[in-house]
């Protein structure tokens, strides 16, 4: 049959010299490209790898210097510091008005006017040049003005009482 003739033909090829062993070599040729290719394999994996963790620590770095939300975080903090300060200035303002109303209190409370308002009066000499401030200051006569609240009285000196 002509699978015999095969059969025979491959054992008496296989006696020859140069194809001695052919069989064995063969097998070790397979499980060196076996070994190749299960090699090429893993260091092709291993590049994927390298390459994806290398892909995502950059889209990690563009994410942290993204534009629009470094431009959204400095707008939110824009808004909370325009916020403080605002409330800073109306603090700032409120106190800077309180310490006007005490100092403008005080200062009318000393003026001239609120004095003549509570009763007191301010006497000059005829002329308006001098305050007269001692009874001794003045003789039997001389021509006076009284200035009070609301208005001024012109007055003559008649009598004076000197302590």
């Amino acid at each position: 049959s002509r699978v015999e003739r095969s059969r025979t033909r491959l054992h008496r090829l296989a006696g020859r010299p140069g194809l001695a062993g052919w069989p064995g070599r063969l097998a070790l040729r397979g499980r060196h490209v076996s070994e190749l290719a299960h090699q090429l394999g893993r260091t092709g994996r291993a590049l994927v790898a390298r390459r994806q963790r290398r892909y995502h620590d950059l889209r990690l770095q563009l994410e942290t210097f993204d534009l629009r939300r470094r431009l959204g975080n400095i707008g939110a903090r824009l808004a909370r510091v325009d916020g403080a300060l605002r409330a800073a200035a109306r603090r700032f303002h409120n106190r800077a008005d309180g310490r006007l109303r005490t100092q403008a209190a005080r200062l009318d409370s000393l003026s001239p006017l609120a004095v003549l308002g509570r009763g007191y009066a301010v006497c000059w000499d005829g002329s308006r040049t001098r305050v007269i401030r001692d009874a001794e200051s003045v003789r039997e006569g001389d021509e006076i003005r009284v200035t009070v609240q609301r208005g001024e009285i012109k007055a003559r000196v008649t009598d004076g009482d000197k302590h």
